[in-house]
């Protein structure tokens, strides 16, 4: 029974709990009070009622949900993984089992003993495993289930489609051990989306969280009892074992508490709206998480008389070498896992679509800053924050930015600014230009590699001279420098070309016209006689080849290449996914990392060389190793923009500001 049911509701905040990276999901082990939790970085984290950590691991494979019996003895995480997309733990998140998942598998759910879990489809019906990862049985229903959970009493589940469906399930038991037999028991049209489906201990009270329907009530024979209405848009309503508490949470951050008749006994709006909600099984807690990365535990009588009284609530991170790692919140110091501010932010542009479309670029020698915004607007800073100056004005459309030791290039279609950040002088080239589209700069051993219209290439110094110009038959895909004057460009019919210091081109064939391959300059410290790598996407395959074009040594990917960059001793490959490799020049892999951003990642070297990744989402901003083990996040208080790294550090814009963060090691 739910303990001091008719007590006045003075809820406090118990803890307050931060992810390495921003919370994708939550589930709760109601006997056993542990909250099993999983992040965008693919961490799992295993928490007790305490919010103290119990154990924490980290999944090869990019998580689509998860779930925890009740009793703790069984979780479940569906992965991204054509093999391996089903993974069964222990209690103390050891692998049990590895099974392929169903195709376009969307949910699992487990029932209260662990024995037997269901795992959802968008394609069809719901195959049952049991906790060994045998077949199980099938549930099929005339619409693809999106939502089940188990009744803890008895063996029956209710299921809904995320549109137009309720069904109730039997699971009676086959006279094959370790199988059940589904049958469904009844189906009803339900006119409404479903967010979310839950039920109490016997399944009396089954609530269906339906957004701007409110929160709908059913019997557990599917027959319609009524409905909660919080003036919300309800994403998420979970009742007590008993059915007596009810908590509810809106899209628009309400989080409220009711009894069974639908009063409201006490409502509070947070900061940002819960993800993921659950409640004790006797109605004293709610747990709650936000999408910031923020699990909060939530006591309805005031504080857990088994916790020690402190002068407010703890805030702890947690990270994944399984244990808290000391008390962060927004603007902490930085860490590993910790969530941090930037160490400065200064205004930098006028108006928002000045912050969307402007280009940023960090120079490691000497350290500086580069926005280059509308109207072709170039400001340079220091990484202290302090403004250097303004680059020279230029015409044209378009917005370029190109790095070299000791230089900056800012070009448009029509115009190209060089600065010496050593010397601290900018001039405007006097060179007339159509189109520019490909841009490289070496102004201290080759000068400048320019194509314009795509097909026509040339050199010229630092000076704006022209040293040669060529009008090619085909598209250009990409260009490169390499050292002692000599530069290489790839063509859109897959060929290779390699140009002398005076101009002289030597073609090299053999690429897949249709594969048009990227192109950088051979990593630092590569093997005498390598001079271009070259990434053909489609094909997947990465090619190390000589001055002259000669395929030198050629490895194969594990997936299609979405870019190709140099950065320093490496030549980084990262997909659409924001999967990433990073090969040193002798074609060996030096670091290697799981899905955990997209196309828009940005990559960089930190101070001591090793390779890192950013990723922008939404609010967030996470800079991680390529292992996938987060150097430090921020949450930012107005639109994320662009953004470039360094060996300094990570530049990007949040509003109109241009933010700093320095890089910071691994734990």
């Amino acid at each position: 029974m739910s303990v001091r049911g008719g007590a006045k509701l003075e809820p406090v905040e118990s803890w307050t709990v931060l992810t390495e990276s921003p919370l994708k999901g939550l589930a709760f082990a109601r006997e056993a009070a542990r909250i099993f939790a999983w992040d965008e970085g693919n961490q799992l984290y295993l928490l007790n009622a305490h919010g103290e950590m119990v154990s924490s691991t980290r999944s090869p494979s990019r998580i689509l949900a998860g779930a925890i019996s009740d009793d703790g003895s069984l979780v479940v995480v569906l992965c991204d993984h054509d093999e391996a997309g089903l993974l069964l733990l222990s209690g103390d998140l050891e692998i049990q089992a590895e099974r392929a998942a169903p195709p376009e598998a969307s949910f699992v759910a487990t029932d209260p003993f662990g024995r037997y879990v269901a795992v959802g489809s968008r394609l069809g019906a719901v195959q049952l495993v049991n906790r060994n990862g045998r077949a199980a049985g099938r549930i099929e229903t005339i619409q693809p289930v999106a939502h089940l959970c188990f009744v803890p009493d008895r063996p029956f589940a209710v299921g809904a489609a995320a549109f137009g469906m309720l069904a109730g399930v039997d699971l009676g038991a086959s006279r094959t051990p370790g199988r059940l037999e589904p049958e469904v028991a009844w189906q009803d049209r339900l006119m409404s989306n479903v967010g979310r489906l839950t039920c109490s201990g016997d399944g009396s009270m089954v609530l269906a969280s339906c957004f701007t329907h409110g929160v709908q009530r059913f019997s557990l024979n599917g027959r319609v009892e009524g409905s909660y209405h919080l003036g919300g848009t309800v994403a998420h309503a979970v009742p007590d074992f008993p059915g007596r508490t009810i908590v509810a949470s809106t899209l628009e951050g309400e989080l409220a508490v009711m009894n069974s008749a639908g009063n409201v006994r006490w409502r509070t709006r947070l900061e940002r709206p819960p993800i993921a909600l659950e409640v004790d099984p006797l109605g004293r807690y709610a747990v709650h998480g936000r999408a910031t990365g923020e699990i909060t535990r939530l006591d309805f009588f005031g504080p857990d008389p088994g916790r020690r009284e402190s002068s407010g609530a703890s805030r702890t991170a947690v990270g994944g070498a399984g244990g808290a790692r000391g008390r962060a919140g927004a603007g902490a110091g930085a860490g590993a896992g910790t969530v941090r501010a930037p160490d400065w932010s200064v205004p930098a542009v006028s108006t928002e679509d000045q912050a969307e479309t402007a280009v940023l670029a960090v120079c490691d020698d000497p350290p500086r800053i580069a926005v280059f915004s509308s109207p072709n607007r170039l400001e340079l800073f220091g990484v202290d924050g302090q403004k250097l100056g303004k680059g020279p004005e230029t015409s044209g459309v378009g917005r370029i930015l190109r790095v070299a030791p000791g230089w900056l290039a800012a070009a448009t279609d029509r115009q190209v600014a060089l600065c010496d950040l050593r010397r601290g002088e900018q001039r405007r080239l006097d060179m007339m230009l159509v189109e520019l589209t490909h841009l490289a700069i070496k102004p201290d051993s080759f000068g400048l590699a320019i194509v314009q219209e795509r097909d026509r290439i040339g050199r010229a110094t630092a000076a704006g001279r022209w040293v040669w110009k060529h009008e090619l038959p085909t598209p250009i895909e990409e260009i490169a420098i390499g050292s002692e004057g000599f530069s290489a460009a790839t063509t859109n019919d897959g060929r290779l070309l390699v140009f002398d210091p005076a101009g002289g081109v030597t073609q090299v064939g053999g690429l897949d016209p249709a594969d048009p391959p990227l192109l950088i300059e051979a990593p630092e410290g590569s093997p005498a006689g390598l001079a271009w790598v070259t990434l053909a996407r489609r094909a997947q395959q990465l090619r190390g080849h000589s001055r002259g074009g000669e395929v030198v040594w050629t490895r194969r990917l594990p997936w299609e290449g979405w870019s190709l960059a140099r950065l320093g001793p490496f030549a980084l490959i990262a997909s659409a996914d924001g999967r990433a490799m990073a090969f040193d020049g002798a074609g060996d892999v030096r670091a290697e990392g799981p899905p955990g951003g997209g196309a828009g990642d940005v990559h960089g070297l930190d101070a001591e060389g090793r390779p890192v990744r950013v990723v922008r989402k939404e609010m967030h901003i996470l800079c991680s190793g390529l292992d996938g083990r987060v150097r430090w996040r921020s949450v930012a208080p107005q639109a994320v923009g662009p953004a470039a790294a360094g060996r300094s550090g990570v530049a990007v814009m949040i509003g109109r500001d241009l933010a700093w963060f320095r890089h910071v090691g691994p734990a």
